[in-house]
């Protein structure tokens, strides 16, 4: 190899080493926003689910699924099986039942 073949594979790789080295810069993303301020629910901009007098529909507050809805049939008599035990009505299922060991039988 001549000197200029030298010289030529030098520069070609400098030139290589710098098309490389630009294009490897350090990103330059935007820098994420600060956070918002916490959802309150009713708050401005965050209105409460509808519902009647500013409630939540049925079913999603657990201070009112003891409140048997309208629409439901009456209340069936306890079951033979246990006589004792409550007739309720769970706003989850929805339907009437028994509690009995932690759990909810339907009737």
């Amino acid at each position: 190899m001549t000197l200029t073949m030298t010289s030529k594979l030098a520069v070609a790789a400098v030139v290589s080493a710098v098309a490389l080295a630009a294009g490897a810069g350090v990103a330059q993303a935007d820098p994420h926003p600060p956070p918002g301020p916490p959802w309150v629910p009713g708050g401005p901009g965050n209105p409460l689910p509808p519902g009647q007098g500013y409630l939540p529909p049925p079913g999603h507050r657990a201070d009112y699924d003891n409140v048997v809805p309208v629409w439901a049939p009456p209340a069936p008599p306890p079951p033979p099986w246990a006589p004792w035990l409550p007739v309720v009505w769970n706003a989850d299922l929805p339907a009437w039942g028994v509690w009995w060991n932690g759990g909810f039988i339907q009737l």
